[in-house]
């Protein structure tokens, strides 16, 4: 071995060895409890279908996994999104004892029977003799509402509760045992008038912040005899170690307002549900899989603990899914994620 080598390679191993030292000292004391793990591949890049066809070259995430989830797009035949196969996909989930999940933001203005789009992403897999066991709302909050919408028709912050307490009471009736939860883009909300977001436009636009959004659609269901089962936050890591807000006019601490989503979860019974992830920008693939995984380690040292964890692309890298074996695929990122999980958080 060439000197160099050898001197980097030994401080590489002290740079591990103070890091693994650093983590040690740093982590908060977690109780141990049940969390569930979920993936959920690009609807922009690979087919899906090939994945639960055979599941030899990614073997080692399935056997980890809790949760598939899809994007209900990609059972409508959009131009934008890959196609999914429900049949396939059905077949794959009883095999491996996996539940299905069902990503859904289409909440438009122009139609207020917010059901009738959910249905149509949610029906095939029930036809193919499925059960979609989750179904996961991006952000209907903010599609709907006041400032941040620029629609004639948009809507106050009351008038959106009363109508997700419609949505709710209609997919409860025809699918009693689905979960049904929210997902919030949270760097892009203000939490609290304390705990503000890196951008903050959508409270900029709506004067609302989503601790008093959630209160309110949370209340409303509550009083109609229903509830959030979830809350699913979506803040990728670039965004979480962010310390100041993109215009540098004041500190964001993510921390901090993760573990208020945290206590909020816990006091109303509510699910706590994290999306793992990473912008990939100009370094692509690799900045997926190391992004990532730092952000499981910082999210120790936070003592940021959700009940279920989803390793989650919504981006064009990585392009590839498989092999789990090969550098930077998805599945990759997935089953490395899921070691750390499991070597971080202490589990029943």
């Amino acid at each position: 071995m060439k000197r160099t080598t050898y001197a980097l390679l030994l401080l590489t191993l002290h740079f591990w060895a103070l890091a693994a030292e650093e983590d040690g000292k740093a982590r908060p004391s977690l109780k141990a409890k049940h969390y569930e793990i979920g993936i959920a591949p690009s609807h922009i890049t690979t087919p899906p279908d090939p994945l639960f066809r055979s599941t030899s070259q990614w073997s080692t995430v399935i056997s980890q996994v809790d949760l598939f989830k899809y994007y209900g797009v990609q059972l409508i035949n959009t131009d934008w999104a890959t196609d999914l196969d429900a049949g396939t996909l059905v077949e794959f989930a009883k095999k491996e004892n996996v539940g299905i999940g069902c990503e859904f933001g289409d909440f438009h203005l122009s139609n207020r029977e917010l059901s009738r789009g959910a249905f149509r992403q949610l029906d095939p897999i029930f036809q193919a003799g499925g059960n979609v066991t989750s179904i996961h709302l991006d952000g209907p909050i903010r599609r709907m509402i006041k400032g941040v919408q620029k629609h004639p028709r948009a809507l106050a912050l009351a008038e959106i509760s009363k109508n997700l307490v419609g949505f709710w009471r209609k997919l409860r009736a025809k699918h009693p045992s689905m979960r049904i939860g929210l997902i919030v883009n949270l760097p892009n909300w203000d939490y609290s008038e304390e705990l503000v977001g890196y951008n903050g436009h959508y409270t900029d636009q709506s004067g609302v912040t989503y601790a008093k959004a959630l209160d309110a659609v949370h209340q409303a269901l509550t009083k109609a005899g229903m509830k959030v089962d979830f809350l699913e936050v979506d803040c990728p890591y670039n965004y979480y170690r962010e310390k100041r807000t993109r215009n540098k006019d004041a500190v964001v601490d993510n921390a901090g307002k993760f573990a208020a989503i945290q206590r909020w979860c816990e006091k109303q019974e509510v699910g706590f549900h994290l999306v793992v992830n990473a912008e990939p920008r100009k370094a692509g693939a690799q900045a997926f899989h190391d992004l990532t995984c730092e952000y499981l380690r910082q999210l120790r040292r936070d003592g940021i603990f959700p009940d279920v964890f989803i390793i989650q692309s919504w981006y064009e890298q990585p392009a590839k899914f498989l092999p789990e074996t090969e550098a930077f695929t998805f599945m990759n990122t997935a089953r490395d994620a899921i070691a750390l999980i499991q070597e971080l958080y202490p589990q029943k």
